[in-house]
């Protein structure tokens, strides 16, 4: 993957559609690091923050504008 892509606002697009099925992993993730006595923070952050997007799930075609709206937000919208 090339950096630049990750400043590219339109990839956003295609991370927000797909953000729901990471979040589950990133939970079990901090289950494992919990299991092993290890900082889950940065797991939960990141299961938390990909969450936001579930109503998003597969929505290829939304504007930057919405996909952002949860980010600022905190919650879904």
């Amino acid at each position: 993957m090339i950096s630049a892509i990750l400043s590219d606002p339109e990839y956003l697009l295609s991370v927000a559609a797909r953000a729901w099925c990471w979040a589950p992993e990133m939970e079990e993730a901090a289950d494992t690091l919990r299991a092993a006595d290890l900082s889950t923070g940065m797991a939960e952050a990141t299961a938390r923050v990909l969450a936001l997007w579930e109503q998003d799930k597969d929505r290829y075609d939304l504007p930057v504008v919405h996909a952002l709206s949860p980010l600022r937000s905190g919650r879904s919208t």
